[in-house]
């Protein structure tokens, strides 16, 4: 098991948001996260990429413990996180963007190693080599998404975080971004925990399955197990 979460507590302050929470995900799956607002799965991720600090119980990846550790050294292991919202930087450009994917990962923009990443980059979403020196505040949110996602690439991730990547996208979009997530999986070998509200979509990409309720995972199984969505959404 490449991410292996058991036992996991979390909240902010007094508030606890997590309860118990155990769940996986093996090398090249996606796996989605299902849950109505509130139930914790933006908790849960934050809490797996360090960024809460006083989480409890156990967190491993690639069978080390990675329990509260700085996102800075969870990028260096191979994670990375696709916040929702984008929070890409309007100021600058595409290239600004990424290369601050690349500083992050401590490798020079105008290195070998570098131009490899970008390029790799590229070759998933050639829409970013196409809009490189625009500013990405004047991109539509489709294509800003498209950045967020390639900052996150740029790090050389084994296993993407991806919070509600297909939030206030058009339809169309949507089916991008999941075909997306698809051809990074299968071409790229990434391994891909998926919080997303658009159940019809994420169950075409997942293998497997987790429905979060209250803070605590109330059901895991896989797309072919279930027989309907209505089933699925009165679990929620």
């Amino acid at each position: 098991m490449m991410l292996r979460v058991k036992d996991l507590s979390a909240g902010y302050g007094s508030l606890n948001v997590l309860d118990r929470v155990s769940l996986g995900v093996e090398a090249s799956e996606v796996v989605a996260l299902f849950g109505h607002n509130g139930a914790g799965k933006t908790t849960l991720l934050k809490a797996i990429f360090g960024l809460l600090g006083d989480a409890r119980g156990e967190v491993s990846f690639r069978d080390e413990n990675i329990l509260n550790q700085a996102p800075k050294n969870l990028t260096s292991h191979g994670i990375a996180l696709v916040p929702q919202g984008r929070g890409v930087f309007a100021n600058l450009t595409v290239a600004e963007n990424l290369r601050l994917g690349l500083l992050a990962a401590g490798v020079k923009a105008n290195s070998a190693e570098g131009e490899r990443r970008l390029e790799r980059v590229f070759q998933h979403l050639p829409l970013l080599r196409e809009r490189f020196h625009e500013r990405a505040g004047r991109l539509s949110g489709g294509q800003q998404q498209m950045v967020s996602i390639g900052r996150a690439l740029v790090l050389g991730p084994s296993l993407l975080l991806m919070d509600e990547p297909s939030i206030g996208l058009s339809p169309k979009i949507v089916q991008e971004v999941m075909h997306l997530v698809r051809r990074l999986r299968d071409e790229a070998g990434l391994a891909v925990l998926l919080v997303e509200q658009n159940v019809r979509h994420a169950l075409k990409v997942a293998q497997r399955v987790y429905v979060l309720k209250a803070g605590t995972v109330i059901l895991e199984t896989t797309p072919q197990q279930l027989s309907d969505l209505k089933s699925l959404w009165d679990l929620f």
